[in-house]
């Protein structure tokens, strides 16, 4: 009798010790989904790598429909795509000064440049990327340096690791996973059917990808800042218009592209996803893509903080002085 009292406790003990080890990671809501606060997209979910993939092993074998585990999912594809990046996700928090954060901001883009160094091809999306973000990264250090215009800074810092939650998860998961990884996504409802199909085309890639992250990832975002009624968001963000030409060769400046009057100034504000959009599609992407592989190359493996040094308003500054004369804005030398 003590012997199977033994064992019964022994065997209600190891119970007991499995179901205290066992987290439920199911139908959890994507909190953090806009990647505005630190850390991944919950925070009930884990930063280890192990611990989500032997989550989501069991999830598979379980046969449970993607959806039901779509937080996981997402977390650890970010998880991947961040130590790709060397950065930590659980300490990446978009409300610290950007100054604080310049090591991420930096590290992120470096990130685009090599998965583009090392797959020109696959991943072309990513060489555009690194070449527009020198004048991003510039407003996040510029707009956190005056006291007044942090949360616009803060609100640029947010969109960056939303993009790379998003657009850079799915990339990990290529990398990582294949297609059938991007699948698992789509099913998951994390990425919609247009982009996953666009992996079968790099051709179209470029497009597609810029596409979901203007009108799908960051749109809204862009559309709070320019709402924001102190300091005025629509000032602010007309300014960033003014000030933040993309830097890919052979691609106009907002003023270029659609002069207000005929001026030195450009008729349309760039948080407004449409007209955005109208300028990207129609002039900077299809800049880049008029670019060769050597001339993208010679771009990326620049290094990126002395490009983002350049667009420094400091270093600008004639440039941002609208009616200074010919009301065209200079592009650095690449």
């Amino acid at each position: 009798m003590r012997v199977l009292m033994v064992v019964a406790a022994l065997v209600l003990g190891s119970m007991g010790a499995t179901k205290a080890e066992t987290v439920d990671y199911l139908d959890l809501p994507l909190v953090n989904g806009n990647g505005e606060q630190r850390g991944g997209v919950h925070p009930d979910l884990p930063y280890d790598r192990a611990t989500i993939e032997q989550a989501l092993a069991a999830y598979r074998a379980r046969g449970l429909a993607p959806a039901r585990f779509k937080a996981l999912l997402w977390q650890y594809w970010i998880v991947r795509a961040a130590e790709d990046a060397g950065v930590r996700l659980s300490e990446w928090d978009p409300q610290r000064p950007a100054e604080q954060n310049r090591s991420v901001i930096f590290a992120v883009y470096d990130f685009y440049a090599k998965l583009y160094l090392t797959h020109p091809d696959s991943l072309r999306w990513m060489g555009f990327a690194n070449i527009g973000a020198p004048a991003f990264a510039a407003g996040m250090l510029d707009l956190g340096s005056v006291p007044e215009l942090r949360w616009f800074s803060t609100m640029l810092m947010a969109m960056q690791k939303h993009i790379f939650m998003d657009l850079g998860a799915m990339h990990a998961a290529y990398l990582h996973g294949g297609i059938e990884a991007v699948r698992e996504m789509r099913d998951a409802g994390l990425v919609d059917a247009e982009t996953a199909a666009a992996w079968a085309d790099p051709a179209q890639a470029v497009m597609e990808f810029s596409s979901r992250e203007q009108n799908l990832v960051i749109a809204g975002q862009f559309s709070r800042m320019r709402s924001r009624l102190l300091p005025p968001g629509e000032v602010v963000t007309y300014a960033i218009t003014v000030a933040g030409p993309m830097p890919v060769p052979g691609g106009r400046t907002p003023a270029q592209y659609r002069p207000l009057f005929g001026g030195p100034l450009p008729a349309f504000n760039y948080a407004d996803r449409e007209a955005r959009w109208d300028f990207l599609s129609n002039d900077t992407v299809p800049a880049y893509e008029r670019l060769s592989r050597d001339a993208v190359h010679r771009i990326v493996q620049r290094p990126f903080a002395d490009r983002v040094a350049e667009y420094r308003a400091a270093a600008r500054l004639l440039d941002l002085l609208p009616f200074r004369g010919s009301g065209v804005q200079s592009q650095p030398s690449k």
